[in-house]
């Protein structure tokens, strides 16, 4: 039997890949290269998360301190010289972002999911546009 805290954590819905409409006034044919200094993202751990899936089906309690086992902040670094404190993201809405290192080096963060790409370059500019609003 599962208890209630769990049963509504696993009926949650979260969407993290939902439409984002650009900011009002947006030309969405810039290309924006935003520094940001380092950038860390959220790993998910399919091995924790099946550890946790397993003690639900057998009824057991599985914590919230359990469920955050799941993810784990990882700090990105250049693959090339191994920076991570001189990052930027670069890249137009819409399209993937590309990471770029104060050494030159660029490189696309989700190769194999373009979709995060997408949605990490329109979060980065929607953040830009609010601090320091639109180009001129």
């Amino acid at each position: 039997m599962t208890d209630d805290l769990t049963a509504r954590i696993q009926a949650l819905v979260v969407d993290p890949l939902a439409p984002v409409d650009p900011p009002a006034g947006l030309d969405l044919t810039i290309t924006w290269h935003i520094p940001v200094g380092t950038i860390t993202r959220t790993v998910h751990s399919d091995a924790e998360h099946e550890i946790n899936q397993a003690r639900i089906r057998d009824g057991l309690f599985v914590s919230a301190e359990d469920i955050a086992g799941e993810t784990t902040t990882v700090t990105m670094v250049c693959p090339l010289c191994g920076a991570a404190d001189r990052l930027a993201i670069v890249g137009r809405w819409g399209h993937p972002a590309q990471f770029s290192c104060g050494c030159g080096h660029q490189w696309q963060p989700y190769p194999h999911n373009p979709q995060w790409g997408i949605r990490s370059m329109m979060d980065a500019i929607t953040t830009a546009v609010q601090n320091q609003g639109l180009p001129a």
